[in-house]
């Protein structure tokens, strides 16, 4: 999203660790996990993250969706069906007795 390495987001994660959050990207450990909260992110970056990224000019009007709703609002009747290979049925013993 950043468009930086995943080892620059590490350093930037120690930084704020190291300066008790006065520089580097915000986080939160969890164990020996970091987490990055989305509202301290957004503050961090200067505005919210929205996916996609609008890429059009400034005279065009973005129509952003949220991805996961595009795909819980489809119901079951436009899905496509889920194919199923037919069971062949096979001799217990896979040899001439």
């Amino acid at each position: 999203m950043l468009r930086f390495s995943r080892g620059k987001a590490y350093e930037l994660a120690r930084e704020y660790l190291a300066t008790g959050g006065a520089s580097g990207m915000p986080v939160i450990r969890f164990g020996r996990l970091l987490r990055v909260p989305r509202a301290l992110f957004e503050q961090w970056i200067g505005g919210p993250v929205t996916w996609p990224i609008p890429t059009t000019h400034a005279c065009e009007p973005v129509a952003i969706a949220s991805p996961v709703a595009s795909v819980t609002s489809m119901s079951h009747a436009t899905r496509p069906p889920v194919r199923r290979s037919a069971r062949v049925e096979q001799p217990s013993i896979p040899f001439p007795a």
